[in-house]
């Protein structure tokens, strides 16, 4: 025999709100996080010049000889590198942007390469430095490393300001992501 009556429609409310909420804290915790790396984020100042390639815990060394040891202890999980043309120039700047799994990982490594010289830069992240050849700085998570690409055979280097700028557009397009 049903249940009528007002314990009832009480319970309904219940089972639902309770479906309702588990169904939410799924799709809030579960779905996939849009990723800007994964397609190369649009910048206006400058052109992607081939795939974004992608290292993880087991292939970092492939990219990096010697280094790898300093991120993997800090959250390392994913290393996304892009090449990008300024038009109009042969000026081509590579980011590394390490994905260190939180911010305290994104601290430490930016931490690592800090400690000696160079300067802050105001306006990029939530911290960034700059040695004048290159720019690091730390967005959430993320780790960059910003600068000359050292494969590309030329004689014209990005300049501070360029790398400044690249960084402060690739700043604006990762800020704009939810980040779990």
């Amino acid at each position: 025999m049903p249940a009528t009556g007002p314990g009832s429609a009480s319970l309904q409310i219940v089972i639902l709100s309770i479906a309702f909420l588990t169904a939410s804290l799924f799709a809030a915790c579960c779905l996939p996080q849009e990723n800007p790396f994964l397609h190369g984020p649009e910048l206006t100042e400058f052109i992607q010049r081939g795939p974004t390639e992608v290292y993880n815990r087991n292939t970092l060394f492939d990219y990096m000889n010697g280094e790898a040891e300093a991120y993997l202890p800090l959250g390392f999980s994913l290393l996304y590198t892009e090449r990008y043309r300024k038009p109009g120039t042969d000026i081509v700047i590579l980011v590394e942007v390490y994905d260190m799994g939180s911010p305290t990982g994104a601290q430490g490594i930016f931490d690592v390469y800090t400690r000696k010289g160079g300067t802050e830069v105001g306006g990029i992240g939530n911290e960034a430095w700059t040695d004048k050849a290159v720019i690091l700085f730390r967005q959430n998570r993320y780790f960059f490393r910003v600068g000359p690409d050292p494969t590309e055979p030329t004689d014209v280097f990005p300049t501070l300001n360029d790398l400044k700028l690249f960084s402060r557009s690739m700043d604006h397009v990762v800020s704009l992501v939810r980040h779990p």
